[in-house]
């Protein structure tokens, strides 16, 4: 759809915005293999693309995160991505389409920043189905094989469900039909979802890709989807009777009312268009996100700057970031044995009570051991260097990568 005048009514425009989950995804599908490679919207560019398509689309407007892997995998980019559009265009919807076990970790930081819905992937509903479209996954920095990669995928999907819905987050599923892999599967798939708190169930097909193990999967064929579209549909309605009441947020991104913007036609419009009046006197609009409060570890060694790798340093400084303030609490010793020194770590338990309450570490360098310890009790390691204060301030706010 381009840019111009769109039908009124309630006609919606949807533009799907692909974000590269770096370094892997979270999710190896078979039918779709990752490309790193693979073209992305770079998140300075948001703001432009929501802006042009503000000034020349008529009626609502969503901005949809998907992809390649899981956009939650990629958290800088996409937290970044929600604040902006949050801050400069309140009034765009705006979801994400994920796999559903990173949800919990970012939980907290959607609803901050205001997320419209989810979209959760759920293409099978047992450990077979899921096996065969499912090649691996990365999670938690290990690297899964496929039987731990499907048992992943299925464990975390009600888990999701669960955690969207005591959060209040209106979620929708969409199932990918393999007409032989998953067909039989599309009941059971709609029953869950809708016992489990989902508010809507979409069945779209597979697509065919050139070289991929799910080529034999084939097609559907409009009876088939059809079909499997009446199923989910009669078994979604079934389960939840009497329980959705009411207008739902994901009422407005069904297929039905729909239309998808072209985001290449949006590079042809004049960006002048969309800047404000230079006459007019109103507040700028901040570009960054707020600090949040917090807990922050840092290895320095006087406490100016951030100067020290994780395995190098004797203690780790303790400061509590607030919206306005960065004060210093004082200081934790590590462990400096030897095996420490090695993979930044040496005894675990001793290493987790020095960083106990801390929301992120932040050094120099890390040894994958110390990464995949933090990141598995929700703690953010933060490679970067320079002063303690501009560091700080950009972990608070989220602007900063993640180590990996």
């Amino acid at each position: 759809m381009s840019p111009g005048p769109t039908p009124s009514g309630t006609q919606l425009g949807i533009w799907r915005l692909r974000v590269a989950a770096a370094p892997h995804p979270l999710v190896l599908r078979r039918d779709t293999p990752f490309d790193a490679e693979a073209p992305v919207v770079d998140v300075p560019d948001v703001l432009r693309y929501v802006a042009t398509a503000r000034a020349g689309l008529r009626g609502p407007l969503v901005l949809e995160v998907e992809g390649p892997g899981d956009p939650l995998a990629s958290p800088e980019s996409v937290l970044r991505i929600l604040a902006l559009v949050r801050e400069h265009h309140p009034d765009v919807l705006t979801g994400l389409v994920i796999d559903g076990p990173l949800l919990a970790e970012y939980t907290e930081e959607l609803e901050t920043f205001g997320l419209g819905y989810l979209v959760l992937k759920v293409d099978a509903a047992t450990q077979r189905t899921a096996e065969r479209l499912v090649a691996g996954a990365v999670y938690r920095a290990d690297r899964l094989e496929r039987s731990a990669a499907a048992t992943l995928v299925l464990d975390e999907t009600h888990r999701a469900l669960g955690i969207a819905r005591q959060h209040g987050f209106s979620v929708a599923i969409r199932t990918t039909l393999v007409p032989t892999v998953n067909a039989h599967e599309i009941e059971r798939i709609a029953r869950e979802s809708a016992r489990w708190g989902a508010e809507r169930m979409d069945v779209v097909p597979h697509v065919e890709v050139p070289g991929a193990p799910l080529l034999r999967g084939g097609t559907p064929t409009e009876g088939e989807l059809e079909d499997a579209r009446d199923t989910a549909a009669d078994a979604f309605a079934k389960a939840s009777r009497g329980r959705l009441r009411g207008p739902r947020v994901t009422d407005w991104i069904s297929p039905e009312r729909c239309r998808a913007v072209d985001v290449d036609s949006l590079e042809a419009v004049d960006i002048l268009r969309t800047l404000p009046d230079p006459d007019g006197f109103d507040e700028p609009a901040r570009l960054l996100p707020r600090r949040k409060a917090q807990f922050v570890a840092v290895a320095s060694r006087d406490g100016t700057l951030v100067d020290s790798t994780l395995a190098g340093t004797p203690l780790l400084r303790i400061y509590a970031v607030t919206e306005n303030h960065i004060r210093c609490l004082g200081t934790r010793h590590l462990d400096e044995s030897i095996l420490r020194r090695h993979d930044g770590v040496g005894d675990s338990r001793a290493f987790l009570h020095a960083v106990v309450g801390c929301r992120a570490v932040v050094a120099t360098g890390f040894s994958q051991r110390a990464v995949t310890l933090l990141r598995a009790v929700g703690i953010r390691p933060v490679q970067i260097g320079g002063r303690v204060d501009e560091v700080l301030d950009r972990v608070a706010r989220g602007t900063v990568k993640q180590a990996t």
